[in-house]
């Protein structure tokens, strides 16, 4: 059995593949000259001088060629990187309504991040499964509000008594954090990101080299980490069966 926010994660996952996989199916038409034909005025055959503008205003050459298709990989990759972190916090959020709608030990759900609502809020949700929703929503917008990804991971992992395994949370982690560095730092590491993950960062204030080996790693920790989660979920029964799936 698996929860259907793993089946949620995985399909919005397998979008992004297929996204992959037509980059680089691009990328090897153009190394085999497919996408140009000898002659033409135009960079690629497909440009249309009325529609595409710029395009239609490159000189057309192999340079200019592999410029363009480079610049799609790269920013293919960094919305892979940023989706696969919103996937995930996606998930965890979804896994958090429903463990309380299913009453999961509201100590241990809430624990240090009190909530609280307005009577007319209450009224307007009309039904227990509603209120629980409300409740979980606050919650994680209280773990996301402490800025610090690490920190949301294992809140949860005890939040919900998991026993998730550290070391895939840490495995994951140097991935997830680029996600910030995208969308607050225009790519670029600082000194303690790079001193934390030599292994991809060896050099401060430049741009992480995104590339297709760093986000089939990042692919592979951030999925081996929401395994784990989902197998402790089914193992202690904490949704109930109609959040699961065979």
């Amino acid at each position: 059995m698996k929860t259907k926010a793993y089946y949620k994660f995985i399909m919005r996952s397998a979008h992004f593949d297929a996204d992959l996989e037509i980059v680089d199916g691009i990328s090897e038409m153009m190394t085999k000259g497919q996408l140009w034909t000898s002659g033409n005025a135009q960079l690629f055959d497909f440009v249309n001088p009325s529609k595409h503008l710029v395009l239609s205003e490159r000189k057309s050459n192999s340079h200019n060629r592999r410029i363009a298709i480079n610049h799609l990989k790269k920013t293919l990759y960094s919305s892979y990187i940023k989706d696969l972190y919103e996937d995930l916090t996606d998930y965890l959020q979804n896994i958090l309504q429903a463990a309380a709608k299913n009453g999961f030990n509201p100590n241990r759900l809430i624990g240090e991040h009190k909530v609280s609502f307005e009577a007319n809020d209450i009224l307007q949700a009309r039904n227990w499964d509603a209120i629980a929703q409300m409740v979980a929503e606050k919650v994680f917008r209280k773990l996301e509000n402490e800025k610090k990804t690490s920190e949301l991971l294992k809140k949860i992992n005890s939040k919900l008594d998991l026993g998730v395994d550290i070391n895939l949370i840490n495995a994951a982690l140097p991935y997830l954090e680029i996600r910030h560095l995208l969308v607050h730092a225009d790519g670029k590491a600082d000194e303690n990101f790079c001193s934390k993950y030599s292994t991809i960062c060896n050099t401060p204030n430049k741009k992480i080299n995104i590339n297709y080996s760093l986000v089939l790693s990042a692919k592979t920790a951030v999925l081996n980490l929401v395994q784990d989660y989902d197998n402790k979920i089914v193992e202690k029964s904490i949704l109930h069966n109609d959040d699961l799936k065979p």
